[in-house]
């Protein structure tokens, strides 16, 4: 007979994820033994276990849910049909909004990522792509003069770089509060994308000078290093910035090292 789940059972495990994840950003994920895991938590292993069958299914459980939350609501602004720059606007927004109490969680998307199994890596990367999608979408409709498919990938990434990295520096505390720059980020945006419409922004047209070309159709991505192919014009790459290990795709292995040691922070 199967046993009977308390009332509070899904409290307990939705408490005990929250601090697991921190435990992740504190210690790191190699050293987050379940019985680490389980003081962290303040409950038993026996206990841990009950939940949770393993620290892999606790990591990939914390970013399917975080990853999840972060689509679907881009979605639910995106289904409000709002005016292109009023959604624009209230997807930074909702990002910011998101992010002031998810820093363990993206640090975890940022390091530990890799240590999950390949095909829950390719789920985590998928939700990753709605979202990239969601705000490639609204830039676009929004500047439709200014962002063409030659450069619609430079662009989201570079919106996506700004707001994503704040995980890593912005106080909750401080003098600028995650609401304030979310403001300060939308009016850059805007001003720049309007001044770029005569600008360099048109001339995004290919790879830099020196860039070996993308691989053909068909090819196969880097599997040691888990990089996604490049992206095609018009299609925006596969991770967000600030959650993955090169946002931009290096040409050598000592390249891609150094900038994974360059956006790793400590855990």
């Amino acid at each position: 007979m199967a046993r009977t789940r308390a009332p509070d059972y899904e409290q307990h495990r939705d408490r005990i994820l929250v601090e697991a994840v921190q435990a992740f950003a504190r210690i790191g994920y190699p050293s987050a033994s379940m019985s680490r895991l389980a003081r962290a938590c303040g409950v038993s292993k026996a206990t841990l276990y009950h939940y949770f069958s393993s620290k892999d299914a606790l990591l990939f459980e914390a970013l399917d849910r975080y990853t999840r939350s972060l689509g679907a609501r881009l979605e639910a602004v995106r289904a409000r049909r709002l005016a292109p720059r009023d959604e624009l606007a209230a997807i930074v927004r909702t990002l910011m909004d998101q992010y002031r109490s998810s820093h363990a969680y993206h640090a975890a998307l940022l390091n530990d990522v890799k240590f999950l199994a390949q095909h829950e890596r390719e789920m985590i990367r998928a939700q990753e792509r709605v979202v990239v999608d969601a705000v490639a979408h609204s830039i676009e409709r929004a500047f439709p003069l200014t962002v063409t498919a030659a450069n619609r990938t430079v662009v989201t990434m570079a919106l996506l770089g700004m707001v994503n990295f704040t995980f890593a520096w912005l106080d909750p505390d401080g003098p600028v509060s995650h609401d304030q720059f979310a403001e300060a980020a939308i009016e850059l945006w805007t001003r720049g994308l309007e001044a770029g419409r005569l600008g360099s922004l048109r001339s995004l047209s290919g790879p830099p000078p020196g860039r070996a070309p993308r691989a053909a159709p068909g090819d196969a991505p880097d599997a040691a290093s888990g990089d996604a192919p490049d992206a095609a014009p018009g299609e925006a790459p596969g991770r967000l910035p600030g959650a993955a290990s090169g946002a931009v795709r290096t040409t050598t292995e000592t390249e891609r090292k150094r900038d994974e040691q360059a956006v790793r922070i400590e855990g």
